[in-house]
């Protein structure tokens, strides 16, 4: 590693904006109210739950969670997620890392409230993360009528309406959100669904979500008919069989990706969590990936709706490769970002190359946090920050190597302009409304 070169890059990127195209931050609570909150983050709760060496129930108490977690801190330094809590305990509530090994955990856990609950606190996590722009997760019922922030973007998560159409109350919901009467009707379910995009479209959303099991291959062309028959059993509190459940799902795949070439959004896909394999696991805890997993199935859909920009995050480093190869010949795939298992440093090095030795560079999109709270985009943008310095301080020194007959040359404004495209660009003119 030059450490020159990249210490000169990481500090000017460090310097750019955030723009997070995918995160769980909620538009009226954007940041922690307690430690807890922070430290109650499922990746700590994972770690822990995995480093005591036998499953005990995740606690709801914001204190008690970090009572479940603190214990086994010393067991989680030098991991990638250990470093992000430090990052904020620096960043945003002044406390330096070495005093998590020296001080209590009750000094701690009153400095870091006392920080939390200052009146400037959320105002302090905005400024010193430099966030423009930070996507949402929202499901399709959440009135965000009086959200004023424009720096929260709406994105409408569509999962229960796919795949949780027979649990969660996913009918009457519909229908109370709407106004609709639905029944046993697909075309009245797809009238509510079309209120749900005018509305989200007028909120300014940034893009239709869905996170889809591995190897889902959406059957082609199911009619109105074949979807009404099997609402009819949701519709009566019945639990919908395989069968059922994927006649459902290749209807509603259809539907929704047609309301998106309708109001002119993009579709997220985010195939290949396995879910509830660890029963034993806590919440968000429990899933899993297969290396099977393969975008395959998608083929009719994509080429079907040309139209519709479809940003597609993977989750199995086996599936990275699967991922650029659609980018690279399909012009309405977009390669989102380093996803859960994949957002590690190792990972992102070796997926960040491949991207950008191969991808035009409008077709992808560098990052995403997919963070609960506002604070943890910096330490998280700033890993993805230091291993994107990485690789670009070995592509300029590569292109110093090689004659230009080979290697186009790269210097250091030309990698930061890269960067730029990758980082703030990209993520501005993909989402959203056209």
């Amino acid at each position: 590693m030059n450490r020159e070169l990249v210490t000169k890059l990481l500090n000017e990127l460090r310097q750019m904006p955030i723009y997070d195209a995918h995160t769980h931050v909620m538009a009226d609570r954007p940041v922690a109210s307690h430690l807890g909150d922070l430290l109650g983050y499922h990746y700590f709760t994972e770690l822990s739950n995995s480093s005591r060496g036998r499953p005990v129930p995740l606690p709801e108490d914001p204190g008690a969670r970090i009572d479940y977690v603190w214990p086994h801190l010393p067991q989680l330094k030098g991991t990638i997620q250990l470093d992000w809590m430090l990052g904020i305990s620096e960043a945003f509530l002044g406390i330096p890392r070495g005093d998590w090994w020296t001080k209590s955990q009750k000094q701690i856990t009153e400095r870091a409230n006392a920080a939390i609950t200052a009146k400037d606190y959320c105002a302090k996590v905005w400024e010193r993360s430099n966030i423009k722009k930070a996507y949402m997760t929202n499901q399709f019922d959440e009135d965000l009528s009086k959200h004023g922030d424009a720096r929260l973007v709406p994105c409408l998560r569509t999962d229960d309406l796919v795949f949780n159409v027979d649990s969660a109350n996913g009918i009457k919901r519909l229908e109370t959100c709407t106004g609709e009467t639905i029944g046993e009707n697909a075309q009245a379910f797809d009238r509510a669904v079309a209120k749900i995009f005018d509305r989200f479209a007028k909120w300014k959303m940034g893009y239709a979500a869905l996170g889809l099991p591995p190897s889902f291959v959406p059957d082609e062309d199911v009619s109105t008919t074949a979807a009404g028959q099997v609402l009819k059993h949701a519709a009566r509190g019945e639990k919908l069989t395989p069968e059922g459940k994927k006649v459902w799902a290749s209807f509603m795949l259809d539907r929704i990706s047609a309301h998106c070439a309708r109001v002119k959004a993009p579709f997220c896909l985010m195939p290949g969590a396995d879910r509830g394999v660890y029963a034993h696991g806590v919440p968000s805890g429990q899933d899993l990936f297969r290396c099977d997993g393969h975008l395959r199935g998608y083929d009719a859909m994509l080429n079907k709706y040309s139209d519709v920009r479809y940003p597609i995050m993977v989750v199995s480093d086996t599936a990275g490769l699967e991922l650029v190869a659609q980018g690279w010949i399909r012009h309405n795939v977009y390669v989102f970002s380093h996803w859960w298992y994949a957002n590690n440093p190792a990972d992102i090095r070796r997926e960040l190359r491949r991207r950008l030795d191969v991808l035009p560079r409008n077709k992808f999109i560098g990052f995403h946090s997919d963070g609960y709270w506002l604070e943890f985009l910096l330490p998280k943008f700033n890993t993805y920050r230091l291993q994107m310095a990485i690789v670009l301080a070995e592509r300029i020194e590569e292109s110093q190597v090689a004659p230009s007959d080979t290697l186009e040359p790269l210097d250091v404004q030309g990698a930061l302009a890269l960067a730029e495209r990758v980082l703030l660009r990209n993520p501005d003119e993909i989402m959203g409304v056209k």
